[in-house]
C-alpha cells in the first residue's frame, strides 16, 4: 500500500515515532534519523525512499521552530529540546494529519486593522530571522516608487508615510519624500501574469513598463499627497537612473525583505501648481515636515521627526537649491537685516558691526506685522490667525484671503519698496518676507538674564523674545538659554549690574567669545548681545 496518497496517515504515524522526553527531570531519548525514517517506512506503509523526504521536510519544520536538539542532529540523531517543545511537535504532527486543523483562526490574513499589527509579527519574525541565514537579505517582495524631490526655503519637503503607527517595531522612519508606489492601476494594458511579473522579484525587472508606471504613480501619488493636479505641472524630469535598493520594511504587515526600485523625478509648477501646493501646506500641516541636505543624510531633523530616505545613502548629498520651487516675483533681498521693534526704530541694514539705518515711516500694526512675517520666515510657531489668513507649513509663505488684511499689505509693500527695502513678495493672494539672509528681531523685543550658578565661575544666559501681536496673527513668545565661558558670563553679568569694567578691560576677547553662543543668538534672532557705544560696552537687551 502507497499510503503517500494519504498523508494524514503518515503525519500521524510519525508523531507516534518521535523521541520522548519526560515531563520532569529532563530524562530524553534519542532516535538516529536513519532509524527514524526506517520506522517510519514501515508504520505508515510506505517506501523508504518516500519515509527519507517525510523525514527531511518534518526535520526542517521543526528546525525552523528550534525544537531539536542542534548538537544532537548535527551528529544524524533526534532529541528534543524541552518537553513543551516534544509536546508542540506531537500537536502540530497529529493536527496536519486533521483535514481541519489550524494554527491560525480563519480570516487572519485578512486586511482587518485590528489583524494588522499580528501578522506584522509573524512576518518580521520570520523575515528577521531568514535575513541571518546564508544567501542573507533576498527579497520576497518588489515595490516600484516614484518620488519627487522638492524643495521650498533651502529644506526639502517630506510627507507622512502611509503607515499610521508611527513608530511601529520595525519601521525606519515616519516621513518619505512625496510620492509613492506603484500600483496595478498604474500599468498600462498587460495580461495577468505579466502584471504579476512586474511585481515578481524572481522576475527581470521590466524598464519599459516601469517607466510609464513611475509617472503613472508619479502624477497620481502628487495629487493625493500635495494636491496638485496633473494640469499643474509645467514639466517632470526622472532625475538619475532607478535606485535599487533591498531591506527588511514594509507598512502595516507588508513587512519583508524588499526589492525597492526607486525613480526620483525633478518638478516644474505653473502658477496654479505653486497655488495648490501653498494651499496643500496651510490646509494639512500635520501630513508634512522638512529636511536640510544635512538632516536628510542623517535621517533626523532639527524637530526630531525621522525620514525614511536610505536608498539614497551612496548617493551624493542633495542640494536644495537644485530642486528649488521657484514663488514669487521679486529677486530675494539679500542682506541681512535688523527688522524695528517701535516706529521711533530703524532698520537695521547689512554686516553685523557695520549696518546701515533705514528709516521708513510705519505704524504700529505695520512695524508688529513685519516682526510676524518674520516669525513665519524663520518657521516659529504662529496662532491666533486673523480670518482669512492661513501659513503654508515652515515656507514662509501666508495665504491671505481678506481682502482688507490683503490692500493693507499691498500698502506696506509700496511703501517699503519707496524706501529702498523690497521685503514682501507676492504670489496670487499669497505673501512672503523676500529676504534670502539673516533676519533679526530688534532688541526692544527682547530681555534677558543671567544667574551666576557657581559663584562667579559659571554663568546661565536667558534670553525671552515676547509675544508679537500683529493684524494677521500671534508668534509665540520665545526663550533660550546657554551656558556662557566664564569671561563672558562676567562681562554680562557685570553690565546687567552697571558695571562696564569687566567688559571693557579686554573687549576685543569678549566680542570674540559671542561667538561662543552664535547659535543661541541665531536661534532666537538677536544679532548681538554686547557692543560699544563711544568706547563703553553696553548690552543690547534690557535685563529683566
Amino acid at each position: 500500500m502507497d499510503n503517500m496518497d494519504a498523508p494524514d496517515t503518515v503525519l500521524a504515524a510519525f508523531s507516534r515515532l518521535l523521541p520522548r522526553i519526560a515531563e520532569e527531570g529532563g530524562e530524553a531519548e534519542t532516535i538516529a534519523e536513519t532509524a527514524l525514517a526506517r520506522s517510519l517506512a514501515k508504520a505508515a506503509e510506505i517506501s523508504q525512499a518516500q519515509a527519507d523526504i517525510a523525514v527531511a521536510l518534518v526535520r526542517r519544520w521543526l528546525q525552523a521552530l528550534a525544537m531539536l536538539e542542534p548538537r544532537r542532529l548535527a551528529e544524524g540523531e533526534w532529541a528534543f529540546v524541552s518537553f513543551p517543545a516534544h509536546l508542540l511537535a506531537r500537536s502540530l504532527l497529529n493536527g496536519l494529519g486533521t483535514p481541519n486543523f489550524r494554527l491560525l483562526e480563519p480570516g487572519f490574513w485578512d486586511s482587518s486593522d485590528y489583524r494588522v499589527d499580528k501578522q506584522r509579527i509573524l512576518l518580521k519574525q520570520a523575515e528577521e530571522l531568514r535575513a541571518t541565514q546564508p544567501p542573507g537579505l533576498v527579497p520576497i517582495r518588489r515595490v516600484w516608487v516614484a518620488w519627487t524631490w522638492l524643495a521650498l526655503d533651502g529644506r526639502f519637503l517630506l510627507v507622512r508615510r502611509e503607515d499610521p503607527v508611527q513608530h511601529r517595531a520595525g519601521s525606519k522612519g515616519q516621513f518619505v519624500f512625496p510620492g509613492g508606489k506603484v500600483s496595478p492601476q498604474d500599468l498600462p494594458d498587460l495580461p495577468l501574469s505579466a502584471r504579476l511579473d512586474f511585481f515578481d522579484p524572481n522576475q527581470p525587472a521590466n524598464a519599459d513598463i516601469a517607466a510609464h508606471a513611475f509617472r503613472a504613480a508619479l502624477l497620481r501619488e502628487i495629487h493625493e499627497e500635495l494636491d496638485i493636479q496633473p494640469s499643474d505641472l509645467a514639466a517632470t524630469t526622472t532625475v538619475l537612473a532607478p535606485i535599487r535598493y533591498v531591506a527588511l520594511e514594509g507598512a502595516k504587515s507588508t513587512f519583508s525583505a524588499t526589492e525597492y526600485w526607486i525613480q526620483p523625478f525633478k518638478l516644474k509648477l505653473s502658477d496654479a501648481g505653486k497655488t495648490a501646493l501653498l494651499c496643500c501646506l496651510a490646509a494639512y500641516p500635520e501630513r508634512f515636515d522638512w529636511f536640510t541636505s544635512d538632516e536628510l543624510a542623517t535621517g533626523t531633523n532639527a524637530d526630531g521627526a525621522k525620514a525614511f530616505v536610505d536608498a539614497i545613502n551612496n548617493a551624493p548629498p542633495l542640494d536644495a537649491g537644485n530642486f528649488a520651487v521657484s514663488i514669487g516675483l521679486a529677486k530675494p533681498f539679500r542682506d541681512a537685516i535688523t527688522f524695528p521693534g517701535t516706529i521711533e526704530e530703524p532698520f537695521a541694514v547689512g554686516i553685523t558691526g557695520r549696518e546701515r539705518p533705514v528709516r521708513v515711516a510705519l505704524s504700529v500694526d505695520e512695524v508688529a506685522t513685519l516682526n510676524w512675517f518674520a516669525a513665519v520666515r524663520r518657521h516659529e510657531p504662529v496662532a491666533q490667525l486673523a480670518d482669512g489668513i492661513s501659513v503654508a507649513s515652515c515656507s514662509g509663505w501666508v495665504l491671505v484671503d481678506n481682502d482688507d488684511l490683503f490692500a493693507r499689505l499691498k500698502l506696506l509693500s509700496a511703501r517699503l519698496d519707496e524706501g529702498g527695502l523690497s521685503l514682501l513678495d507676492f504670489h496670487e493672494r499669497a505673501v512672503r518676507l523676500n529676504v534670502s539672509e539673516e533676519v533679526h528681531y530688534s532688541p526692544f523685543l527682547m530681555s534677558l538674564g543671567v544667574d551666576d550658578e557657581k559663584r562667579g565661575k559659571a554663568f546661565k544666559l536667558m534670553l525671552h523674545r515676547r509675544e508679537i501681536h500683529s493684524p494677521l496673527g500671534t508668534a509665540a513668545e520665545h526663550r533660550v538659554t546657554a551656558s556662557l565661558p566664564e569671561k563672558l558670563g562676567i562681562a554680562i553679568y557685570s553690565l546687567m549690574h552697571g558695571d562696564p569694567g569687566p567688559a571693557l578691560d579686554d573687549f576685543d576677547t569678549v566680542k570674540r567669545m559671542q561667538r561662543d553662543i552664535r547659535a543661541t543668538l541665531d536661534d532666537i534672532g538677536l544679532r548681538v548681545l554686547i557692543r560699544q557705544v563711544d568706547g563703553v560696552p553696553e548690552l543690547t537687551v534690557r535685563p529683566k
